[in-house]
This record gives structure tokens, sequence and C-alpha cells, in this order.
């Protein structure tokens, strides 16, 4: 009887010790001027960016070598990146138009983001130096807000009849499908990396919410329901954990972690308004030295 005992306990502090070593990066204002923070769970924090010019929306790069970027260094919302073995910063987008919401493909050779420089908002991919820019949607609407799920599928938001619902692409723009229908927006879809679930954020009941659903969009399940707005939620890379963000976009905003059925929801952040959530990647740490 023993070893199931001892087997189990050995178990539980591995998934302990695994959710303590999680790292986070986050967008933090200050005097109205934001920068890229990382945290820990065990309160460890650090600032990555200090600029006299709003930097945001961190993603890093699935090797851990990059952080892509949105920021107003030159104007406007760009997309920049950040090369964290030489800390040296490169402007990737220039349009006259804002650039905003960059996410990684999972080989991290190339990005994704939004764009309004042809009308409406739209997705647009290039390699991760800047180059071989193309468009991937054009709705009539607004097409917002994607992720790059590791089934190598693309998912987002789309303006439908006035409802932002959750729509799938392939990256060469082939087979778009329509995966929700109901009322309420839902919004930042992402698919988990074990490719079970989706995690995105919606108000059918009113207020912004955390809602997960299967991976072809059915039997949605609200997860929080607290009185302030909860979202832009990301997936662990262990698709154990979601980060995301809490408050009412005005005085207050902080950065929580829940596990996935949401249960255990901490409070990550405890000063200043924190924004923009995302996981570091799988086995890299931004505080170790």
């Amino acid at each position: 009887m023993k070893k199931p005992l001892l087997f189990l306990l050995v178990v539980l502090i591995n998934s302990v010790t695994s959710a303590q070593d999680f790292e986070i990066l986050f967008t933090r204002q200050f005097n109205n001027n934001d920068n890229l923070h990382v945290l820990n769970l065990k309160g460890e924090e650090s600032q990555l960016t200090r600029h006299n010019r709003k930097d945001s929306s961190p993603a890093m790069s699935p090797d851990g070598n990059h952080i892509v970027f949105t920021s107003e260094r030159v104007g406007w919302w760009k997309i920049w990146l950040l090369d964290l073995r030489t800390n040296k910063f490169k402007q990737l987008t220039h349009s006259n138009s804002a650039d905003y919401n960059p996410v990684w493909s999972p080989d991290g050779d190339q990005l994704l983001f939004v764009s309004g420089r042809n009308g409406n908002s739209s997705l647009f991919l290039m390699d991760k130096d800047g180059e071989n820019l193309r468009q991937l949607t054009s709705s009539q609407t607004s097409d917002a807000m994607p992720s790059w799920g590791e089934d190598d599928k693309i998912y987002y938001s789309s303006k439908i009849e006035g409802t932002y619902q959750i729509v799938q692409i392939n990256p060469d723009g082939s087979n778009l499908t329509q995966l929700t229908f109901s009322a309420g927006d839902k919004l930042m879809p992402q698919l988990s990396p074990d490719g079970r679930k989706l995690v995105y954020y919606g108000n059918e009941d009113g207020n912004f919410d955390i809602y997960t659903a299967e991976s072809n969009g059915t039997s949605p399940k609200k997860l929080t329901t607290s009185q302030l707005g909860d979202i832009r939620p990301k997936w662990s890379s262990d698709s154990k954990f979601i980060v995301f963000e809490r408050g009412d976009k005005k005085t207050t905003q902080h950065i929580y972690i829940m596990k996935a059925d949401g249960t255990a929801q901490r409070k990550l952040t405890t000063r200043g308004y924190n924004y923009s959530p995302a996981f570091v990647s799988q086995g890299k740490s931004l505080l170790a030295n």
C-alpha cells in the first residue's frame, strides 16, 4: 500500500513544482508609459524594456530566443522583435496603419498579426525577419485576435452579422470554417497545446468572462464569474493552466492564473496596471540570471 501512496505524493509534488516554475510575460503601464515585464509564481519580477514610448503584447518564440511585441517607438503601433541573445531590437512592420497582436507559428519561422492597412482589420503573415509579407484574410467587417495552434491551423475572432465568432483557417488561406454561432462576442481564441480545448473570453452573459470549448467550438464552459472583466486568456505549455487579466480596464488591471478547469484562481500582480499576459516558452527562464 505504501508504494502507490508514495507515487501519488511524487506526482502531486511534481505538479505543484511545474506550476511554480512558470514565468509569465506581461505589460505594465505606469504614468501612461507601457513596458514589458516578466514574473513567476513565487513573486519574483523583472522589467524587460525601458522606453519612453509604449511597448505591449509580448509573445516569446518557441525556441525562447526572441520576443515579438507591439510598440509605438516610431509612431502608431508597429511590430517589433527583441533578440534575447543580443538584447537588440528590430522593427518588422512599417505601414501607415496600426499593426498589432503578433503571434508565432508553431515552428517559430513565421509571424501572424492584425492590421488595418488595406481597409478593414485583417490578418497578415510574414517571415520572422519581417520579409515575405502577405494578407491572409479579407473580411468585409473585422478579423482580429488570432492564435496559431499546434495543429497548424489559425484561430481568430471574426465579426459575423454583428457578433465576433470563432473562425478557423489554414495558413495558406484555405478551409475557412466558422466554429461558433451563438450570441455574444467570442474573442482571442487559442487551441490548447494538447489540441483538446479552445480558450477564449466572451460576453454572452453581459460581462466578459473566460470560457473553454471543445476544439470544434462546441460545449462552451464558463470558467470565471468575477464582477470585473476577465479577458485575454493564454494556455500554459502543458495545457493545465490559463493565465489571464482581470480588472475594470480603467483604474485597475491585474494578471491572474488558474487551473484549466477554472479552479485555484490566483492573483499574480499587486501593483500597477497590468495586461496582455503570455507564458514564457517551455524550459526557458528570463529570471534565472
